[in-house]
């Protein structure tokens, strides 16, 4: 969720004669090593609870006016109650950003905020159905200075690419060799096979700590394969993330708080294969800026967010259609720059952003 906040703050030092912030840093222990570090950056307990002798002491010495909370769940016996009373006294707003929440949780939150923000459809929607106090949508967007344009579809090998984070199975990496099996079809296809049907590569990205996280089957198979490759390299999303490794970012993902790395690539104007399914076809039309890859199976589980298994022969099917015909990407590459100017532009937040916070 750290990547999120970034934004906000980008727009924060965007305007240092209206605004002065804290970062006020929590996260449980194995989040730890990936917690903020900086001159705005407070630290906080290993623990995300609000009722802690730390953050009333840092209350007391910053006075804040304002409080965005970021993904704030109902943390603590109170549930946020007391926390919530107790704050408010001392005239403070209080600003909500729920996101990795659990089922029948959103009805808990009258009462609690000033007003709750959600950066995509889906989410807003939760948050008028829950009738939470000030439902405010601003749509999610790229800093898209971080992520400049890079030319696709002009090499003669058609590049694969997806960013593993750290690891988790929610990004729905395991069915790739699954898929790449079926692209390129069986043993006797392969060895008999077209030449064009064999021009690929696919690269595989993972934050260095996560070496022990992934699937033993999906590491064995990348590191087997030819024409695959998984590297332990952090991306700096300062500095455009590692797009410049693909040409087509391929990213069956089981359940999305919003999908950072899906704008992130669009804006570089990498076309995009995802799930069909929200949040992850909110940002592109499939056959314009990507690919919607069909789900084969929904699952509902502890979060409204429904876990959603994409049809691994689909994929296949997608995958083989770029290498067939490349030139589909360098149209899709153009397209998804252009969407994310036009309509994901973070700086374009500033003025939604500002009103929020005087409320």
């Amino acid at each position: 969720m750290g990547h999120l906040a970034r934004n906000w703050v980008h727009t924060f030092e965007k305007h240092p004669d209206l605004l002065e912030y804290q970062i006020f840093s929590r996260a449980y222990p194995w989040l730890t090593p990936l917690r903020w570090r900086g001159p705005h950056v407070v630290d906080g307990p290993e623990d995300m609870a609000v009722d802690h002798p730390t953050f009333w002491k840092w209350i007391e010495t910053f006075r804040p006016d304002v409080i965005l909370f970021q993904d704030q769940n109902l943390h603590g016996p109170s549930k946020m109650r007391h926390e919530s009373e107790r704050l408010r006294r001392q005239g403070i707003r209080l600003i909500n950003y729920p996101d990795w929440i659990k089922r029948g949780d959103m009805e808990q939150y009258r009462g609690l905020y000033d007003a709750n923000l959600s950066h995509v459809k889906r989410n807003h929607q939760w948050l008028i159905e829950a009738g939470v106090e000030s439902p405010t949508y601003i749509p999610w967007g790229v800093v898209t200075g971080n992520f400049p344009f890079i030319e696709r579809g002009r090499e003669p090998v058609v590049r694969f690419y997806i960013n593993l984070g750290t690891g988790t199975a929610r990004k729905g990496y395991p069915v790739l060799p699954r898929a790449i099996r079926r692209m390129e079809g069986g043993h006797l296809s392969r060895f008999f096979g077209g030449r064009r049907r064999r021009e690929f590569s696919f690269i595989a990205t993972a934050v260095e700590s996560s070496t022990r996280a992934l699937k033993r089957s999906f590491v064995s198979f990348f590191n087997r394969h030819p024409k695959c490759e998984l590297r332990f390299q952090t991306a700096d999303n300062s500095q455009g993330g590692l797009f410049r490794l693909g040409d087509v970012y391929v990213y069956p993902t089981l359940k999305e708080g919003v999908g950072l790395t899906i704008t992130e690539a669009l804006c570089t104007g990498m076309p995009v294969v995802t799930t069909d399914y929200p949040t992850m076809n909110e940002w592109l039309r499939d056959g314009v800026e990507g690919r919607l890859i069909r789900p084969k199976r929904i699952r509902k589980s502890s979060m409204p967010m429904d876990k959603v298994h994409v049809d691994v022969g689909h994929l296949a099917e997608i995958m083989r259609s770029y290498v067939e015909r490349p030139q589909q990407i360098i149209d899709q590459s153009h397209e998804a720059r252009r969407t994310v100017e036009t309509h994901y532009n973070w700086d374009d937040r500033d003025e939604p952003v500002l009103a929020l916070l005087k409320g």
